[in-house]
C-alpha cells in the first residue's frame, strides 16, 4: 500500500454463489469508497496433510492451486464488472479464517459470504464466523439476501441500533458513513423491551429512549443524511431481523452493548447472521 492510498477492502472466494455476492458487494463498496480491492483464496493445505504431518502429493495442491486460480479469475472479472479494475488476487495456503483474519490487520473492512462451500465453509454464518467477527482487526460484514443488489438497493434505509454505551457512539458513526457514501437513509433504532428494571410507565421509558436517541443523534455530523429516530418496546433481534427485510444494510456492534444490548457475539447476534434479509456490518468496537 503505496502512501495515500485507502487500506484495502478484503474478501474471500471460494467459487459458491454466496462468495461470489461477497465479492460484487466488496466491490461495490470499494467503488464508493475509492478503495483498492483484495480477493483472498485460501487453499488450506493443513486439512489435506496425512495424520496431520505427511504433507500431500504435489499433484493434489497444484489441483488446489489451480481450482483457486479459476475462482480468483472469476472473482477479478466480476470486480471489473462492478467498476474495480486491478484487484489484486492472493492464493493463501492457510485455512480461510486464519487467512482472512490476518489479511484483516491492513484491511479497512473485511467482507465474506453468509454461506458457500469448500475453503470458505468455515465462514458461514456460525460458530466460526463469530470468531472472525471477533478477532478481525477491522470492521466486518456478511454478506446476505438480495436487497443490497443494484438497482433494488436504491431508496432501501441502512439501519442500525444503539443504547447508551461509548460503543454506541461509534456503531452510529459508521452507520452514517455508509448511509452517506450510499446516499440512503438511515433509521437509528433504540429497543428498550428487556430495559431492567421493568418501569411501571412505558411512556417515560420512550421519552427516555427518545432523548438518548436525541442527543447521540446530536453529536455527529449528520450532513445531508436524511435520519430516522425510532424507539420501539420490542426485542432488539426481532425488530433487527424484520427491518432487515426492507434494508439495504444493517449496522452492529462486535460486542454486547455495541448497538443492542447482548446483540453479538451472542445467541441475538447469531440470530441475525442467519435470518437478517440483508448485509450485517460489525463494526470493530474494541482495540
Amino acid at each position: 500500500m503505496t502512501e495515500g492510498t485507502p487500506p484495502p477492502i478484503v474478501t474471500g472466494v471460494d467459487g459458491s454463489a454466496e462468495s461470489l455476492d461477497a465479492v460484487r458487494w466488496a466491490a461495490r463498496t470499494a467503488r464508493l469508497r475509492e478503495a483498492p480491492l483484495e480477493i483472498v483464496h485460501a487453499l488450506d493445505v493443513s486439512a489435506l496433510l496425512a495424520g496431520g504431518v505427511v504433507p500431500p502429493p504435489d499433484e493434489m495442491v497444484d489441483a488446489l492451486r489451480a481450482r483457486g486460480r479459476r475462482a480468483l479469475r472469476t472473482a477479478r472479472e466480476l470486480a471489473a464488472a462492478q467498476g474495480v479494475a486491478g484487484a489484486v488476487t492472493r492464493l493463501d495456503p492457510d485455512r480461510a479464517t486464519q487467512a482472512l483474519v490476518e489479511a484483516s490487520r491492513t484491511a479497512s473492512l473485511l467482507v465474506v459470504g453468509a454461506a458457500g462451500h469448500g475453503r470458505l465453509t468455515s465462514l458461514l454464518a456460525g460458530s466460526v464466523a463469530a470468531a472472525v467477527g471477533t478477532h478481525a482487526h477491522c470492521d466486518t460484514v456478511v454478506v446476505r439476501g438480495d436487497s443490497w443488489d443494484e438497482p433494488a438497493a436504491a431508496g432501501r434505509p441502512v439501519v442500525t441500533g444503539i443504547d447508551g454505551s461509548e460503543a454506541g457512539a461509534r456503531v452510529l458513526a459508521a452507520a452514517l458513513t455508509e448511509a452517506r457514501a450510499r446516499r440512503a437513509p438511515l433509521v437509528v433504532l433504540h429497543a428498550w423491551a428487556d430495559t431492567p428494571p421493568p418501569h411501571p410507565d412505558p411512556r417515560c421509558v420512550t421519552e427516555a429512549g427518545q432523548r438518548l436517541l436525541g442527543e447521540r443523534v446530536l453529536a455527529h455530523d449528520t450532513g445531508d443524511v436524511e435520519v430516522e429516530r425510532v424507539v420501539v418496546h420490542a426485542h432488539p433481534r426481532r425488530e433487527l431481523v424484520e427491518r432487515s427485510g426492507s434494508a439495504q444494510l444493517v449496522v452492529l456492534g462486535d460486542r454486547g452493548r455495541g448497538g443492542f444490548p447482548g446483540l453479538l457475539l451472542g445467541s441475538t447476534g447469531q440470530a441475525l447472521l442467519h435470518h437478517a434479509a440483508c448485509p450485517v456490518l460489525l463494526v470493530r468496537t474494541t482495540a
